[in-house]
């Protein structure tokens, strides 16, 4: 195997791809097994093992398990990543904790701020930010993005968990898988709600017209069942308390802006009603209140990997958020 793994990967669009034929020789063995054999030192088992697992990497199109059993000729591919000489570095950066122990860190997440490298983000992220304060989260979970298990997207701001040690993370990613683990965002929307509460349960899937946005499908897509409840309402908008029940890409956005009441100030969803808010900016002859989506994670709750009891972690409402409810509300 050269450095550049010449042998097992082309370059497409500028992503490491994996292109492995099985050889007759390989046939019976496991996968993550073959791999990290294959791979090493560039990629970690347990890095491989993620990536078969979430499906990203398959045999002959299909997803498998990490124990499965390979047969000759068969063709493994799918996307890599970053090899181990790219993995996130330490960088300090200023970040509010909210609570730590042995098994978790809990972070008020700000805005603008991605969560771990990947494309277009290879230094500044929460992950460089946390392992210059944890070093030992370097040792957890996926090499990628150690710790790591769950996301916030990048203008969405609150309390995140983040995992210290492997126990740690695997009782928390079981717990979301479980969907025991519960969400409250707080949003802002634009319009008046018509309903006190409801649930919104609509599949999601890629945006036909944008692919690399979400939107709700009547064909193939993933299930996603979201909870709404208004907590005040406004001249031009309404603040909802939301509790999504499952965690897909965008859920939130999506849901609240095919009901026709999108997150004021969503650059990606809901052009017409941010550029309505514009517009009252302008009548009302105030500067922007808010440049990024009104939405925050105000409160999780789950069980403590070690204890065993039921924890309740919350993040106060940001600044740009309570402005922006004030100044509706004048």
């Amino acid at each position: 195997m050269t450095d550049d793994l010449s042998a097992a990967l082309d370059c497409v669009d500028g992503d490491r791809r994996l292109q492995l034929p099985v050889t007759l020789d390989d046939a019976g063995c496991r996968i993550d097994r073959l791999l990290g054999r294959v791979l090493s030192p560039h990629f970690s088992r347990s890095y491989l093992s993620a990536l078969i697992d979430e499906g990203k990497i398959v045999v002959d199109g299909r997803r498998v398990k990490p124990s499965y059993r390979v047969a000759d000729g068969s063709l493994i591919t799918g996307p890599l990543g970053e090899s181990a000489n790219a993995l996130p570095a330490p960088e300090e950066m200023d970040i509010t904790i909210l609570y730590e122990d042995d098994d978790l860190i809990i972070v008020d997440k700000p805005p603008q701020l991605v969560i771990h490298p990947g494309t277009g983000s290879r230094s500044g992220t929460m992950v460089n930010g946390l392992l210059a304060r944890y070093p030992e989260l370097a040792r957890v979970g996926r090499a990628d993005r150690p710790g790591i298990v769950h996301r916030l997207d990048k203008d969405t701001t609150g309390v995140m968990a983040v995992a210290r040690t492997n126990d740690a993370a695997k009782s928390l990613v079981n717990q979301f898988k479980a969907k025991t683990v519960a969400k409250h965002y707080v949003a802002v929307v634009w319009g008046k709600m018509p309903f006190d509460s409801d649930w919104i349960d609509l599949d999601l899937g890629p945006d036909p017209k944008r692919p690399q946005l979400r939107a709700v499908v009547r064909e193939g897509g993933q299930p996603a069942s979201t909870f709404y409840k208004v907590e005040t309402r406004l001249d031009l908008a309404t603040v909802v308390n939301v509790h999504p029940k499952t965690g897909r890409t965008h859920q939130i956005r999506v849901h609240l802006e095919h009901l026709g009441y999108p997150i004021i100030s969503d650059g990606q969803y809901g052009r017409q009603s941010r550029e309505a808010f514009l517009r009252w900016v302008a009548k009302a002859e105030r500067k922007p209140i808010i440049t990024r989506q009104a939405l925050h994670a105000h409160r999780l709750e789950f069980e403590h990997p070690s204890r065993g009891e039921r924890v309740t972690f919350e993040a106060p409402i940001p600044a740009d958020m309570v402005d922006l409810i004030e100044c509706l509300s004048a």
